[in-house]
């Protein structure tokens, strides 16, 4: 624990009653990416703190967490994501101190998609509550928090995601290779949820599926950790393109298991669409990836491109690019072709080099850091 909140006395008794410092209400579940976070934040912070997830229906959830919030009389509630469930629930419960933690930019994204006048409608109503009632706004990167100074937000701090490094490190996997028959093959590899756009035409690993069929000569395979309804469509896709035999989906793994499946990936695949939307998006894949040692191809979009070295970034134009499989078939068989004869998959040092600066101790005590100044303003 490190950071501590003063605690008030009983007057009935003089009994110390510690208060609740801070209550997490996350748009997720236990072990999602946004759950992890909280639970890694409420450890660093020295006093009682209360961890609050989704489970149901938006509306039905933030009637749930209100009546939470107000049995645990928080000295502030810590929004994880800027979403309708956490925001409703802060507003319902008294409208107490108030921190907003998000990686993401929800109207930018539903114009992306181009989303109903109504829902955009709504997001743009979430983002001015959310933003606007605040004590803290807590982005990701730079740009999110750029874009938020612009339209008029002072209050933002930025601190991106983290890695535990401890568990998230290159490990043998020559066995397990091996059995998924990938011992002698080019692995490239996606972690996370899988989505799909019909808007797009297309969705997380998208571009992979079509690099391997453009250049069937580099005898790629693809890696696909995690699920969503996006892995049913590029298994669709393979079939059509007649690569359906070089993916392999290994589906959601626990943290502590992930870096056994990243270490099957000879490359590791970032690629966010060049817009408003993607500028203010997350590092999440990105340290986990630099920790586990993997050679990393990202578009050149947002904190990648202002962390990776330029020979790790890959232009991307516009919001949907229908020639950046091209880019990446080329860059792959590029970086193939400067491999010696006989060479075998290696932790890329440099990458957890840079992962340092990602370590979830520090990222954890810096969010405290913040929840402890908005509980004594």
């Amino acid at each position: 624990m490190l950071l501590s909140a003063e605690s008030p006395t009983s007057s009935a008794d003089d009994i110390l009653v510690p208060p609740t410092v801070a209550h997490f209400v996350v748009n997720g579940a236990p072990g999602s990416a946004a759950g992890e976070r909280a639970v890694r934040i409420a450890a660093a912070i020295d006093g009682a703190t209360e961890i609050t997830y989704r489970s149901a229906s938006r509306w039905r959830d933030s009637l749930r967490m209100a009546r939470q919030i107000r049995a645990s009389a928080p000295q502030v509630v810590y929004s994880m994501d800027l979403a309708i469930a956490p925001t409703l629930a802060w507003l319902l419960s008294g409208r107490r101190r108030f921190i907003v933690d998000t990686g993401d930019a929800p109207r930018a994204f539903l114009d992306l998609i181009g989303a109903s006048r109504a829902q955009r409608g709504l997001a743009s109503l979430l983002e001015r509550v959310g933003y606007g009632s605040a004590d803290r706004v807590i982005v990701r990167g730079e740009h999110h928090r750029t874009q938020l100074r612009a339209a008029g937000h002072d209050h933002v701090s930025v601190i991106a995601d983290g890695v535990d490094r401890a568990l998230i490190r290159p490990v043998d996997v020559s066995e397990l290779r091996h059995q998924l028959g990938l011992a002698d093959k080019v692995t490239v590899g996606i972690q996370g949820n899988f989505t799909w756009y019909d808007e797009l035409g297309g969705g997380m690993g998208w571009e992979l599926v079509h690099a391997i069929a453009r250049r069937p000569d580099l005898g790629l395979h693809a890696v696909l950790i995690g699920d969503g309804p996006g892995i049913t469509q590029l298994r669709s896709i393979a079939d059509e393109l007649g690569v359906s035999d070089r993916i392999h989906v290994m589906g959601r793994v626990p943290y502590g298991e992930l870096s056994r499946y990243l270490s099957l990936c000879d490359f590791t695949l970032l690629t966010q669409t060049d817009d408003p939307s993607s500028w203010a998006r997350t590092t999440g894949k990105l340290p986990t990836y630099l920790a586990s040692g993997r050679h990393i191809l990202a578009s050149r979009v947002g904190t990648a491109a202002d962390v990776l070295p330029e020979e790790h970034l890959i232009d991307y134009h516009g919001p949907w690019d229908l020639n950046y499989p091209d880019r990446l078939a080329d860059r792959l068989a590029h970086a193939i072709s400067q491999r010696p004869a006989g060479w075998r998959p290696v932790p890329n040092e440099a990458m957890q080099v840079l992962a340092d600066q990602y370590d979830y101790d520090d990222i954890a005590a810096r969010c405290a850091r913040e929840v402890l100044e908005v509980a004594q303003q």
